[in-house]
């Protein structure tokens, strides 16, 4: 998850008509993750207890203990909802939240610290220093006793793994040591990024068990919005590999658009796939996690369709506009109808054929897979077919609106030439085609095409560390690109091309981060998007 660089204090607290939501072991729940106020206005993130008396969230996601500091105090990082530091330390005062927590725990919302994040600098050398440090989270966090304790005597419900980088050393050791000291109520989670296994995190959610995983399904190709989402992937994990049988996979989606470089689904689509998801996978879907708080409670009705709509089984009320965090609320429905806002929840039974060469086709200049490999797209009115460059597939976008060439494991079906096809596509698809990371030295990221026409593309770079050594403030990246793409814009940075050599010097958001996200544009020449070689990608 990222973080806010800039901490702003939340405004917003009026009065309330509770509505009791609270956690449930067998789910499903809505989480949100708190703290970062990532939206960025002066008034768009509500205090913890507001978010509690809503009625609408089951747990909440203190977001970031983000420096570890085995041995000595550990960085807390909770953007301007807390600045104060005890004094003499570099450690967070915080009073009034820890007065929030035992006001949420009273109402049954859970409450959960988030270790790690995008920023900051974390991980273990050994399982010792896990050791030591579950001790000190105990101390400070927990049950234990320490001079200076963040939330004073209250004390949290839960730890969220969200290692975005640094390794996956000391991991499980610092899982089974947080459950002897805090007993088996305790709640433990995982946050992988969605592509499987996650290259931090995967060894060590096979090895210990844990009470849910927060499977992150955007800022990659397999988010919820286009044809590669892969929640039964992760379901088959839980149901077959998980050490305990009984973890829940969360769908963890962004709060709206701005949220993530890629993978924001509308509530309409969200609708149509909660029930599913339900459905298909009962004792192992968990409910919905959102990055975060305050982008989902300033986007329209989003968070109140949510909660009724996972509550519900699926058939959410999407009741108008939303209520913010500290208006009056009402209590969720027992039955419900569709409004406006929402779309059908049932699964479209209509089926996807390949285009062929010279079929009709009504929307000129879309691209879509065909069999083989290959792809096809609409001219004047009429499907014309090509072939992906040697080494690499048809894939499609990760908004699913499009289709790219690139270098994958595994072979790609047809894909779907409309948006209720998608949808079925997307539960009922047997592709196996997954793009091919790009490694380097120390260095994981996956590059996403978010979307591709005729013209212009937009790809998001993810980039992890594999080592406990963080990025730094400036980063070099370099890679080869075909003969018909022209990169010209970059998010943070700079981007230069020379021929087919593209170098990118991007400026960090963090002084040190784990991880770092990278949106990149450009314009297609000719054809369709061909991605870079990852074999070409280096990270400086």
């Amino acid at each position: 998850m990222l973080f806010k660089p800039v901490g702003i204090a939340a405004a917003f607290i009026g009065s309330l008509s509770c509505v009791q939501a609270g956690y449930s072991s067998g789910g499903p729940n809505v989480f949100y993750y708190w703290g970062q106020n990532s939206a960025g206005g002066g008034s768009t993130q509500a205090s913890l207890a507001t978010y509690c008396n809503s009625g609408q969230a089951d747990a909440l996601i203190l977001s970031f203990l983000n420096i570890f500091n085995v041995g000595g105090d550990p960085g807390l990082n909770l953007a301007g909802a807390c600045e104060t530091t005890f004094s003499g330390t570099n450690l967070l005062n915080c009073p009034d939240i820890g007065k929030d927590i035992e006001s949420c725990q009273s109402k049954g919302v859970k409450i959960i610290l988030s270790l790690g994040g995008a920023a900051g600098s974390y991980g273990f050398n050994s399982d010792s220093q896990a050791q030591t440090f579950a001790s000190t989270l105990w101390n400070l966090f927990g049950g234990g006793s320490a001079t200076n304790r963040p939330f004073g005597d209250a004390q949290i419900d839960g730890v969220d793994l969200d290692i975005e980088g640094g390794g996956s050393t000391g991991y499980a050791t610092l899982v089974t040591s947080l459950r002897s000291k805090f007993g088996s109520s305790f709640l433990i989670g995982a946050a992988p990024q969605c592509p499987f296994p996650d290259v931090i995190l995967g060894s060590v959610i096979d090895a210990v068990s844990f009470d849910y995983v927060n499977v992150q399904f955007y800022n990659n190709y397999c988010s919820a919005a286009g044809g590669s989402f892969n929640f039964d992937t992760w379901a088959n994990w839980a149901q077959s590999t998980s050490p305990n049988k009984n973890v829940k996979v969360m769908f963890t989606i962004p709060g709206s658009t701005t949220a993530a470089g890629t993978g924001y689904a509308p509530i309409s689509t969200i609708q149509s796939i909660v029930p599913q998801l339900a459905s298909r996978y009962p004792g192992t879907f968990g409910g919905v996690s959102v990055w975060d708080a305050s982008q989902a409670w300033n986007n329209g009705n989003f968070a109140s369709t949510l909660y009724s709509t996972v509550k519900s089984g699926g058939n959410g009320n999407g009741g108008g506009g939303d209520n913010q965090p500290g208006q009056t609320t009402t209590r969720l429905p027992t039955t419900t109808s569709a409004t406006k806002t929402a779309t059908s929840v049932g699964l479209p039974t209509a089926t996807s054929s390949c285009a062929s060469s010279g079929q009709s086709c009504s929307n000129n200049g879309q691209f879509v897979c065909t069999s083989g490999g290959g792809y096809a797209v609409c001219d004047h009115s009429k499907w014309t077919v090509g072939s992906c460059p040697s080494g690499t597939t048809c894939i499609p976008t990760a908004e699913g609106n499009s289709v790219y060439c690139g270098y994958a494991n595994g072979s790609n079906a047809c894909s779907a030439v409309s948006s209720i096809q998608r949808l079925h596509i997307t539960f009922n698809s047997k592709n196996s085609v997954i793009p091919k990371p790009y490694k380097a030295s120390q260095v994981y990221a996956q590059l996403t095409v978010a979307d591709a026409t005729t013209k212009e593309f937009e790809v998001v770079l993810n980039a992890r560390r594999t080592n406990p050594t963080p990025f730094k403030k400036s980063i070099t990246v370099e890679f080869n690109t075909p003969s018909n793409i022209k990169f010209t814009d970059v998010s943070s940075g700079t981007i230069r091309q020379v021929g087919n050599s593209v170098r990118i010097q991007a400026q960090n958001a963090y002084n040190t981060s784990m991880t770092f996200v990278l949106t990149l544009k450009g314009s297609v020449q000719s054809g369709v998007f061909v991605a870079p070689n990852p074999a070409s990608v280096r990270f400086k």
